[in-house]
């Protein structure tokens, strides 16, 4: 069990002469794969508890029907499994409750997947586990329209009905044998072990009845005692109390075990803390009621000087997967009365690429990741973030701090410099070069802005900021759709090519022109339409597998278009900072995991 978390990658602390750590530097995201590739698992000490924390009790433990923050945090993969898991190094899919990942589909067409599991798994209350567990949680809950169930629309496809229509269907399940299951697909899905793996199987024989009487939803309570709720993870739920903590247990006939033999995990448990955010967490790090800890970069030096503890470490987690963007309107079209969107004349500037690299060129990102970020972030050049190796790529155009250049570039558009003495350049109709960005305090976005403002200044831009709530801002750029620029981000996941409704010209959410028309689209538009609608597509009959080394080609096409054309300028990934105590033991941490939470042991 891997303790996942949504950015990670680390580099080496140094220490003060006083024993408190330094900020570490920038981390080498390929370096740490190495590193994490490399690493050998100590055997562990037996014993022992790790303290992690909640900010808030959960509505109830029955995580069939609710998957609150909390309740995912606490039992997802620590108590209920599912059938296959992600490497913590390389994120390929591997067992956990399956004997082993399908090298390919039972037929020509990539849709059948049969799927032995696991021999020796048992719930918590000794009970074996089997195929009638995954048919039962399949058929009877995640499926049964009679009661909620959060898992139920990621195993749905959209599929054509016999009118051409698009419907939903589901991937449907049936049992082969006592330990062998085979899925139908409604169509064939590349991703299809993403699907299987959203789903934790469940106890037939507890949860069964529930079903049949109508009463799932009501099953396992808070007021339920921990030893009616079974699952097969390597945690037991052992205790609650509320606004106070959540206790799970080792599970000691859990079915992983060392290199020498010995049972996994080595803790004897897991405290779960209740403690406010924020501050509160801080707090809870230092005098040691939990191990570990986010920190915002802005306030680690504050920390460190008054640090009362000295036996952590920092541990930077690298760039998060998420980017910041300015993105200009380049919607060509007119509102319903005939208003243009975008007063012409800038859309004319905004919709030339020249344009945009020009003010790529102004931004000074060395200077705001030492002098905002305290250098804890990292510039990007395109819209994915170097966490995801497999399908990142450097090899994009990038536009590094250069005034000389970004003149030049609006020289040749014609925005030649000032003629009336206000410092602003002007088009040759006389249009003074300037724009408003619409952005919300969010981050270090003000900071960026200033630095922005001033260098586009000395390239003869003038930029207007204004400020104002997310919401409006979201109502603006997706509804309104009259602004001129604006600032966001954006969350990137492990395979990228499923962003589709931010990039398709189809979809509402892609910012700088939602919904094109044909005749407004470039052939780079097109090209990116293209790509996202071949992604994940690509199949071997003969081999009966998909060709995922194709993904990763039109992954870098993806990001050489976008860094070439600039449909959003893109900024910076700030990195992410841990507080981790040095009382945890054999911990590998790679671009995707803080620790391996079967393998980690504490000496106190």
């Amino acid at each position: 069990m891997k303790r996942f978390l949504p950015f990670a990658l680390v580099a080496a602390s140094l220490a003060h002469g006083d024993g408190r750590p330094e900020k570490p530097g920038p981390p080498d995201p390929g370096k740490i794969t190495r590193e994490a590739a490399a690493f050998k698992f100590a055997i562990g000490k037996r014993g022992g508890t790790l303290n992690d924390w909640i900010e808030s009790d959960p509505r109830s433990f029955n995580y069939a029907v609710d998957t609150d923050r909390t309740l995912g945090s606490v039992l997802g993969g620590l108590v209920f499994e599912c059938l296959f898991e992600r490497d913590a190094v390389t994120l390929e899919w591997g067992p956990r409750l399956a004997a082993a990942v399908p090298a390919g589909s039972e037929d020509a067409d990539g849709r059948v997947y049969v799927v032995a599991l696991r021999e020796d798994v048992v719930w918590h209350d000794g009970k074996p586990f089997g195929a009638d567990d995954v048919v039962f949680t399949w058929n009877e809950i995640v499926l049964n329209e009679a009661f909620p169930c959060p898992y139920r629309t990621t195993v749905q496809l959209e599929v054509p009905d016999e009118a051409g229509k698009s419907v939903r269907r589901s991937v449907a399940i049936e049992k082969v044998d006592a330990k062998t299951v085979r899925f139908t697909f409604p169509r064939r899905h590349a991703l299809w072990q993403s699907l299987v793996s959203a789903v934790p199987i469940f106890p037939k024989h507890l949860l069964k009845p529930r079903v049949d009487a109508g009463t799932l939803t009501a099953a396992w309570d808070l007021k339920t005692p921990p030893s009616e709720i079974a699952g097969t993870g390597p945690f037991r739920l052992a205790g609650f109390q509320p606004m106070d903590r959540i206790v799970l247990r080792r599970h000691d006939a859990w079915y992983r075990k060392d290199e020498a033999g010995n049972r996994l995990p080595y803790l004897d448990q897991i405290v779960f803390h209740h403690v406010e955010g924020g501050a509160g967490l801080t707090d809870a790090f230092m005098d040691r009621t939990i191990d570990y800890v986010e920190m915002q970069e802005s306030a680690i030096d504050a920390v460190l000087l008054k640090a009362t503890r000295e036996d952590f470490q920092i541990v930077n987690m690298g760039p998060k997967a998420a980017w910041s963007y300015l993105a200009f309107n380049q919607n060509p079209r007119a509102a319903a009365d005939g208003t243009p969107l975008v007063a012409p004349h800038k859309s004319k500037w905004f919709r030339d690429v020249r344009f945009r690299r020009a003010v790529a060129h102004t931004l000074d990102r060395d200077k705001i990741v030492d002098e905002v970020y305290g250098g804890q972030a990292t510039p990007l050049w395109g819209p994915y973030p170097p966490k995801y190796r497999k399908y990142f790529t450097d090899d994009v155009a990038k536009y590094p701090r250069s005034l000389k250049k970004a003149r030049a570039l609006l020289e040749e558009m014609g925005l030649k410099e000032d003629s009336d003495g206000d410092g602003v350049r002007e088009d040759a109709d006389g249009h003074p070069v300037e724009f408003e960005v619409l952005a919300y305090r969010s981050g270090r976005t003000a900071e960026i802005l200033d630095t922005l403002q001033e260098s586009l200044a000395r390239a003869g831009v003038r930029m207007k900021i204004t400020w104002a709530q997310f919401n409006d801002i979201l109502r603006r750029v997706t509804t309104d759709l009259n602004w001129e620029a604006v600032t966001l981000g954006y969350g990137a996941g492990a395979e990228p090519l499923l962003g589709k409704s931010i990039w398709k010209s189809t979809e509402a959410r892609r910012v700088w022109n939602p919904r094109g028309l044909p005749a407004d689209e470039r052939d780079w538009e097109r090209r990116l339409d293209a790509l996202f609608e071949e992604a994940y597509s690509s199949w071997d009959p003969d081999a009966r597998r998909f060709r995922p080394e194709r993904d990763v080609e039109l992954a870098h096409e993806w990001q050489k278009l976008c860094a070439e054309n600039l449909p959003h300028i893109y900024l910076f990934a700030a990195n992410q900072l841990y507080f981790v105590s040095n009382r945890l033991k054999n911990r590998r941490t790679s671009l995707h995991s803080l620790f391996d939470l079967d393998r980690v042991y504490v000496e106190d």
